[in-house]
């Protein structure tokens, strides 16, 4: 009975012995290096890069959390217990970030936290809209990376700029913005840069004395036209009033013709638009613009208007139809023949009397 107590006791101890041998076979969770790749950066990454651990105790990895709320996702095919990889994640809607910051890696040997730190990326500008910009007019930059910018210039002259999000913002270009500037938008983590190349802008009237036709007449069926009407939102403005008079069949405004407003060159109909400030005394009032060329051609194009307030009208001249507006489009539109601009109203469904307010008109050719 005895050896047999005696026994039992040395096969408990030869158990115990081997656990403990076990035991001490057991790694804990440890972490030597965190690198980046490419580049081989140690304890640091850009947002998107490969992020290879190495150490010990690794394996069994059960979760990552980057600054103690953003979940990374991982592949478990890729996990030994010395090394794993993943990839750094980059979201502002889950509070991402850049800067020194806490990572927690839990293993099946435990759990262990470092600190890496997470690198802005250099921004990058990758188009305009519009494509070619005009002086006076906001211009939206589309990238990457616009995060904590701290300066926007144009041929080293600071703008106003808007944040739309880290990928966008719009700029307003000053009116004597030079074509082939170069804009340059620096942020913590380097710069962009961009020329920028301007469309042509030609001031036809701003009813200040300035443009290239500043002596305006009225014709037709007008009850009152005045050039210089004064307190409008940039100087004087034109107004036209219509009050119902139907002997001509017509009416319009016009400062007369002469030299193209733009060169041979400058074609194309569709990179062709004017814009024009107007208002009205009624919702309703219909404009007629109307285009001449140096051929002897004519064009229409008619809208109403739907804001009482100033706002600029921009025109495509492919928008515009022969026969006064009412006709066909005007496919073969030369918009570098085009020398006279004649401001009216549409006689026919327009309220009566129609009040026309109308300032800064502008050809630009993109």
């Amino acid at each position: 009975m005895i050896n047999k107590i005696k026994y039992r006791i040395i096969i408990l101890l030869a158990m115990l012995s081997f656990t403990a041998c076990q035991n001490d076979d057991i790694v804990s969770a440890n972490i030597d290096a965190m690198v980046a790749e490419p580049g081989d950066l140690l304890n640091q990454a850009f947002p998107l890069n490969k992020v290879r651990v190495e150490g010990k105790g690794l394996m069994g990895l059960k979760r990552i959390t980057l600054d103690n709320k953003i979940d990374i996702s991982f592949n478990p095919n890729y996990n030994s217990d010395k090394a794993f990889i993943f990839t750094i994640p980059f979201d502002e809607k889950l509070g991402s970030r850049f800067g020194v910051q806490p990572i927690t890696f839990i293993t099946g040997n435990g759990s262990v936290t470092k600190n890496i730190e997470i690198l802005q990326p250099v921004p990058t500008i990758t188009k305009t809209i519009p494509a070619v910009a005009t002086p006076g007019f906001p211009l939206e930059i589309e990238g990457t990376w616009f995060y904590n910018i701290s300066s926007v210039t144009l041929g080293g002259k600071a703008l106003n700029y808007t944040l739309k999000s880290s990928s966008s913002i719009i700029i307003g270009l000053p009116a004597n913005a030079v074509s082939g500037s170069e804009l340059v938008i620096i942020t913590p983590g380097g710069t962009a840069k961009k020329t920028i190349e301007f469309a042509t802008l030609i001031l036809v009237s701003d009813f200040d004395g300035n443009g290239t036709r500043t002596s305006w007449n009225a014709y037709g069926d007008i009850d009152s036209f005045n050039a210089n009407t004064t307190g409008g939102p940039t100087g004087n403005y034109a107004t036209l009033a219509w009050t119902g008079s139907t002997a001509n069949g017509y009416n319009g405004s016009s400062a007369g013709g002469g030299t193209n407003f733009l060169s041979a060159t400058n074609k194309d109909a569709t990179k062709t638009f004017i814009d024009i400030d107007v208002s009205a005394n009624v919702i309703g009032a219909q404009f007629a613009i109307q285009l001449n060329t140096i051929d002897g051609k004519d064009y229409g194009y008619n809208f109403k208007v739907t804001d009482l307030n100033w706002t600029t009208k921009t025109i495509s001249l492919a928008d515009f139809k022969d026969n006064y507006g009412f006709g066909q489009p005007a496919t073969a539109l030369d918009a570098s023949k085009v020398n006279e601009i004649k401001v009216g109203i549409v006689q026919s469904d327009t309220p009566n009397p129609s009040i026309i307010k109308f300032d800064n008109i502008k050809i630009r050719y993109e």
